[in-house]
């Protein structure tokens, strides 16, 4: 009687990620088990294949059930499983493993525009979506957008509320259990004036957690429907004597005809180029290439999604 569903993404890509799979393929044939030369072993065989340019492939599939009862419940369960690598070329540029436990199931439930959902260690902390929690619960109230999420075994928490003020739109967020451990709180506006977008924020971390506090004001103007720029300044909190400006991003976006690019460049010449070519029915060709200065964190990647 319920409705099943069936959807996912997979992909292939050419990578050279300048070195960073060499040191993971060491650190995963350090943890490994069996005898020191089998480990010293099955860690250079994967190290080999991560010097320079290599293949990687991913897919990632999701099955959902809904349905719902004769006093408006709805139930839904989700299954999520993969296999492979996927590389995160316009986030944080790492091989992101695909290899979900089909045990581990996404159930959520709604009822009135409110939705409770459980996932054990599945359901990203609102502020920093590294760390992960158990339970949600998500509606509206006024018009007002309002989600939290905790996780009960480690006494950890998050809330996010989103909301328009006078066309300024507000989101607050915050958690006790931040990227550092701490507790820490985020406050976002923007507000746009046809072409014109202008933001700002203020983070506060606590010190004990090593945050950084961080505060920015930003600008985007669309040029016409197809090209935008934004440039954002950027005051960190975590040195005394840094002023906004010390550190920005600036981006220049394109958009039109199933193309889409970008070029970011920072305060440490950090320069990104991403473009991407809807192929139709699904497929995505793209090409990303990341030059971070002084650092070993480079990223070159060309390959094509597809979502079904």
């Amino acid at each position: 009687s319920a409705d099943v569903s069936f959807s996912g993404t997979a992909g292939i890509a050419l990578i050279d990620d300048n070195g960073a799979s060499v040191a993971k393929a060491a650190v995963v044939g350090a943890q490994g088990t069996g005898t020191a030369a089998d480990t010293v072993g099955s860690a250079a065989v994967l190290a080999s294949t991560r010097d320079g340019m290599f293949f990687e492939s991913y897919y990632d599939l999701d099955i959902t059930a809904t349905a719902e009862t004769d006093n408006g419940v709805s139930v839904k369960v989700g299954f999520d499983m993969g296999g492979g690598n996927k590389i995160d070329y316009d986030d944080d540029d790492k091989l992101e493993a695909q290899g979900a436990s089909v045990g581990h199931a996404d159930v959520a439930v709604s009822y009135n525009g409110w939705t409770l959902a459980v996932d054990q260690d599945g359901i990203d902390n609102l502020f920093d979506d590294d760390q992960q929690e158990d339970v949600s619960l998500s509606g509206a109230v006024m018009g007002w957008t309002v989600a939290l999420t905790s996780d009960q075994e480690n006494s950890t928490s998050s809330y996010k509320v989103a909301g328009t003020v006078g066309g300024v739109s507000v989101t607050l967020t915050g958690t006790d259990n931040d990227d550092n451990g701490g507790d820490a709180s985020k406050v976002a506006v923007s507000y746009a004036a046809g072409a014109l977008t202008l933001s700002a924020s203020v983070e506060d971390e606590s010190l004990a957690s090593g945050g950084e506090d961080e505060s920015t004001i930003g600008i985007k103007y669309a040029m016409n429907d197809a090209l935008s720029l934004s440039y954002t300044s950027i005051k960190p909190g975590s040195r005394t004597g840094d002023d906004f400006g010390d550190e920005w991003d600036a981006k220049v976006s394109y958009s039109a005809g199933g193309v889409t690019a970008s070029f970011n460049v920072d305060e440490a010449d950090a320069t990104t180029v991403i473009a991407e070519y809807t192929l139709g029915n699904g497929a995505t060709a793209f090409a990303a290439m990341h030059d971070k200065p002084n650092t070993a964190s480079d990223l070159t990647a060309i390959g094509l999604t597809f979502a079904f």
